[in-house]
């Protein structure tokens, strides 16, 4: 007999609301951290909004930790999301600087 590759762990029924809940409030968290960083980047906010923005970054953090620990992940997932929420940390601002630069050299 074959076994399985993957054997998905059990999730309580109770642990759905939470479940639910925390994956909505990493997109929301997101969303508002990508907003508040490009609002800032484009100067129409001021840049201490920018702690606004990483606290943002920090809960969507916590709430992706909170759902890889609720569905039991395998160690590999849990390494896969960190790296996930390290690049959403990282990528706009290497966006927004590509694009200055970019600008600048055909202005140029």
């Amino acid at each position: 007999m074959i076994e399985p590759l993957y054997v998905r762990p059990v999730i309580a029924i109770n642990d759905f609301l939470p479940i639910f809940l925390s994956g909505g409030l990493i997109l929301l968290f997101g969303s508002f951290y990508a907003a508040i960083t490009t609002l800032v980047k484009m100067e129409k906010l001021k840049r201490v909004y920018m702690i606004g923005a990483y606290l943002f970054w920090i809960l969507q953090l916590y709430s992706t930790y909170f759902l890889t620990m609720k569905i039991h992940s395998q160690p590999f997932t849990v390494k896969a999301m960190i790296i996930a929420m390290v690049a959403y940390l990282m990528v706009p601002h290497i966006y927004y600087y590509l694009i200055t630069k970019s600008e600048e050299r055909y202005e140029n």
